[in-house]
């Protein structure tokens, strides 16, 4: 912690208030810019992450649309082909609807119960929401990854068969 280097008393309204300054370097020139570019970024990151959700979400329907026709219009699956085998093209679409599911979860609006008297509330609970929405937002990125995955992966086994 920084040495004090000095202490004087205000007073202000009949009340002696003594006020504590702290040494400390000095500012740089563009301290304020960064202190606003901080500011900025606190209050977009969680539409910042809704939006990311969003646009996660097109993907997704996008992905299992384009998936789901190829499978059931361009008889990818030939008619011979065992039922468990004809199952294992629909594994590529279960982490896809997680991933949607994750996503929703992002875009839900959370009822926070806060003291807006209580800066350290405020920053806790802030805190607290932003990291489960990135950490669900994350999770959904992930499984829409492994689904992508998967579906290669049946891309070249039906190739092969």
């Amino acid at each position: 912690m920084s040495e004090v280097v000095e202490k004087k008393s205000v007073e202000a309204v009949g009340q002696s208030i003594e006020e504590v300054i702290y040494d400390s370097p000095p500012s740089e020139s563009d301290d304020d810019l960064w202190l606003a570019q901080g500011a900025k970024m606190l209050e977009e990151s969680v539409p910042g992450v809704r939006n990311a959700a969003s646009e996660l979400i097109k993907a997704l329907g996008l992905l299992q649309t384009v998936y789901l026709g190829i499978l059931g219009f361009a008889k990818f699956i030939p008619e011979n082909m065992e039922v468990y085998n004809k199952a294992l093209f629909i594994v590529p679409i279960i982490p896809w609807v997680v991933a949607t599911y994750y996503c929703l979860r992002v875009m839900k609006t959370d009822i926070v119960r806060i003291n807006l008297r209580s800066p350290t509330d405020i920053r806790e609970k802030a805190t607290i929401l932003l990291e489960d929405k990135q950490s669900n937002l994350e999770n959904a990125f992930i499984l829409l990854i492994a689904g992508i995955v998967m579906a290669f992966v049946m891309v070249v086994f039906r190739l092969h068969v």
